[in-house]
């Protein structure tokens, strides 16, 4: 099982993937076995800044990158997710 912070575990839920249907989780494992298999690392987005549909959409327009187009990618995302989660801690 894999472990998610409290942070990811939010985030998740407020774009609706902790209520996915049986199957949309179907899909989602789908996708997510086809792109770990592919890139050999995690797929990584700011869930903050999408939707369920959204998601979707990046898993099937992101399969089709290079490794290294992905890779800058989800490089970009982490990045993303910092911003996002320092801004919601950090006095304006």
């Amino acid at each position: 099982a894999k472990l998610l912070t409290a942070e990811s575990t939010n985030e998740q839920a407020s774009a609706g993937l902790d209520m996915l249907t049986s199957e949309e989780k179907q899909i989602f494992t789908e996708l997510n076995s086809n792109y770990t298999k592919k890139f050999s690392f995690p797929f990584i987005i700011a869930v903050k800044d999408n939707t369920k549909a959204s998601i979707l959409e990046a898993f099937k327009c992101r399969l089709d990158n290079d490794r290294e187009t992905e890779f800058q990618t989800a490089c970009a995302q982490v990045e993303r997710i910092a911003y996002l989660r320092l801004k919601a801690v950090l006095p304006d």
